[in-house]
């Protein structure tokens, strides 16, 4: 009997985990201080993370989601990349604009936070913005940079998720300036 896709995606997990495992660790060769290889890991380890805690709880449509929500927030990023040829402030290369590092953080974090509630949202953003902060303090990025890739995550998030609980976290940017927005349900 043909598997549904769900069946698919269960079946697979363990192996996307060891692979996210295996890329963590083959990021760490290219690390140059202490700081960079903790950003590294915290910037794939988060949804790492979110994913283990989705097939754990047998969430399979959230991993479907958790997935969507990375995939085209990573897509997003690429674009954005290849089209504004924003210098690196250590001059490395003219891809500074939006950081993907941060992206794929602050996406995980948000399916964390509408996933978990502020239990997990918190000490995933709290990572999350760790990420952001490296990436400038290693001159990959200016605070801009970082700002549109956290948003260009959360936002991407923020649509492909379904929240378990009525609280959601969002977090927008517009030009100059950002807007952390908390809701929960009045009832």
């Amino acid at each position: 009997m043909p598997r549904t896709s769900s069946q698919l995606i269960q079946h697979r997990i363990p192996q996307f985990i060891l692979a996210c495992c295996l890329g963590l660790l083959s990021v760490q060769a290219q690390a140059v201080d202490a700081t960079t290889r903790n950003a590294n890991m915290v910037a794939l380890g988060l949804p790492t993370v979110a994913a283990g805690l989705s097939w754990l709880n047998n969430d399979t449509e959230g991993l479907v989601q958790l997935v969507k929500s990375e995939a085209v927030t990573v897509g997003i990023v690429e674009v954005l990349k290849s089209t504004t040829h924003e210098m690196r402030p250590n001059g490395k290369d003219d891809k500074s604009f939006p950081s993907a590092h941060s992206a794929v953080a602050f996406s995980a974090a948000q399916y964390m936070q509408m996933k978990g509630g502020w239990e997990y949202g918190v000490p995933a953003y709290l990572a999350a913005s760790y990420v952001a902060w490296s990436r400038v303090d290693a001159r990959e990025h200016r605070w801009r940079d970082v700002a549109a890739g956290a948003a260009t995550g959360a936002l991407t998030t923020y649509y492909f998720t379904d929240a378990n609980t009525g609280r959601r976290l969002g977090l927008s940017w517009s030009g100059r300036s950002a807007l952390l927005q908390y809701q929960q349900p009045l009832n």
